[in-house]
């Protein structure tokens, strides 16, 4: 059995991929840059989806304020570089004691990953004689 030591220069946020339910809960560091959680964000998702491959493009912070009827509303904050970050765990500090802090990951594919699944003709032959078939069941994937 493993023994965890808490440290207290860590945060738990809860992330939701995508908009996807439940979100994943992870220990960060409390000086992460906006790159080293990215990063983390990433390795996430490669443990958990490990034939995906969509990457983190974009991170926002679900501020928490209260309003005047003293009910908690969330404003979205997209964190843009590390001053954003250190900002969501300022903020945090201000209302939060408990709970993770709230972020939404947007994920998406690559270029390279997007063209290299495309199925497609390799020369200007096999263009014209697909073109120039008759109307019959073309399979693109046989050699």
């Amino acid at each position: 059995m493993e023994n965890y030591v808490f440290d207290s220069n860590t945060k738990l946020p809860a992330v939701y991929c995508n908009g996807r339910k439940p979100p994943h809960l992870f220990r960060i560091p409390t000086d992460v840059t906006l790159f080293g959680l990215k990063s983390q964000l990433n390795q996430i998702n490669i443990e958990l989806n490990y034939r995906d491959t969509l990457r983190v493009d974009g991170v926002e912070y679900r501020r928490p304020s209260i309003n005047s009827a003293e009910s908690v509303r969330f404003s979205r904050i997209k964190l843009m570089n590390d001053d954003d970050v250190r900002t969501m765990f300022s903020i945090f500090g201000q209302f939060n004691t408990r709970g993770p802090i709230l972020l939404d990951a947007s994920l998406v594919r690559s270029v390279e990953h997007i063209q290299q699944s495309l199925i497609r003709p390799t020369n200007y032959e096999e263009i014209i004689a697909l073109m120039n078939a008759p109307n019959k069941d073309i399979n693109l994937d046989d050699p």
